[in-house]
């Protein structure tokens, strides 16, 4: 077996994968084919600590919070750019029992609380105030040119499908995201393929908000706003449907209208039906791996998994049970 890993798929997952392999001493060849409806092309990189109506913190979020800075530090340096930040986000209460909630949840992430008024001041249409929360955006897209140009210009990186019988050597991990369920190695895992729309939005928000719908504030007046969930015909492209959602929901900040919008974007999240990620060796084919099925929560968690595979590849630790492919194979 050639000691060279091909990793087939340079969106998020794949390239931090790589770059994890990269900086433990693996040899690395990536294939990607450029294909369309990419989760990455539209992912806004929201990092948020609170999940749902709950609230709730999601388990192994601050260890993830740490691999994500020990990663992104170690590619900083390198590149001379920033691509994790550390931001204030809006969190506007729908309900009284949602800003009770604000205050009994973990002061980890809790910066401090906004009034009715405080937030009408400011323009938020809130009957029940809001909360401040320390959140992170990412920037995914501006850190898969930085790493297809390194990996380029290290002979590590190329534009073309994945041929078997080319690789049959070789370790091969699968970062193919949404088409892993057509992928004939592993399309017999549970997953739950999503598409998801952004808009971007003239915008005389210069904050981050999120009620459900999240506002995320950019240079020069614009915003990315979004994002939606279908599981239905998931490679039509930006539709008119979801404009008419993500407008509607956005209610909280009513200087929003459609004749704002100058962009709109959709892909494709690799969603699975427990909402966990699927890591692993094939149970038969022994040098084929995934690496897939992280859903809307992909930048929160892609770091610790990636950590947790390369661990499994070099040590033989095992992969956590909840996240193991193998799950499925009992």
């Amino acid at each position: 077996m050639n000691k060279k890993i091909v990793i087939v798929g340079h969106g998020l997952a794949g390239s931090v994968l790589a770059h994890t392999l990269l900086q433990h001493g693996l040899e690395v060849v990536v294939l990607d084919a450029a294909l369309p409806h990419s989760a990455t092309e539209v992912s806004a990189g929201l990092i948020n600590p609170f999940i749902g109506p709950k609230l709730n913190v999601p388990d192994e979020f601050s260890t993830c919070m740490e691999e994500n800075q020990k990663f992104f530090k170690k590619m900083e340096n390198e590149s001379g750019e920033k691509f994790l930040e550390s931001i204030d986000l809006h969190r506007i209460f729908q309900s009284a029992e949602q800003g009770k909630k604000w205050n009994l949840s973990s002061d980890a992430f809790r910066k401090s609380n906004l009034s009715v008024a405080e937030s009408l001041n400011m323009g938020i249409a809130s009957r029940f105030g809001a909360g401040i929360t320390k959140a992170w955006q990412l920037k995914p897209l501006r850190f898969i040119e930085f790493s297809r140009e390194l990996l380029s210009s290290r002979g590590n990186y190329f534009v073309e499908l994945f041929d078997p019988e080319k690789w049959r050597d070789y370790r091969v991990i699968f970062c193919d995201g949404y088409r892993a369920s057509r992928n004939k190695w592993f399309k017999h895992l549970p997953f739950s393929p999503a598409q998801g729309e952004v808009l971007k939005i003239q915008s005389p928000y210069n904050f981050n908000a999120s009620n459900g719908i999240w506002h995320l504030a950019e240079k020069k007046g614009s915003a990315q706003i979004g994002s939606t969930w279908n599981h239905q015909d998931i490679e039509a492209g930006p539709t008119d449907q979801a404009v008419e959602e993500i407008l509607g929901k956005i209610d909280f900040l009513p200087k929003l209208n459609g004749d704002g919008i100058i962009g709109h974007k959709s892909g494709v999240r690799s969603a699975t039906i427990d909402r966990n990620p699927i890591l692993g060796s094939h149970p038969e084919i022994k040098n084929y791996f995934i690496f897939n099925g992280f859903g809307s929560r992909g930048c929160t968690t892609i770091a610790l998994c990636a950590k947790e595979l390369k661990d499994f590849l070099i040590q033989g630790n095992k992969i956590p049970a909840h996240k193991d492919l193998l799950r499925f194979h009992k």
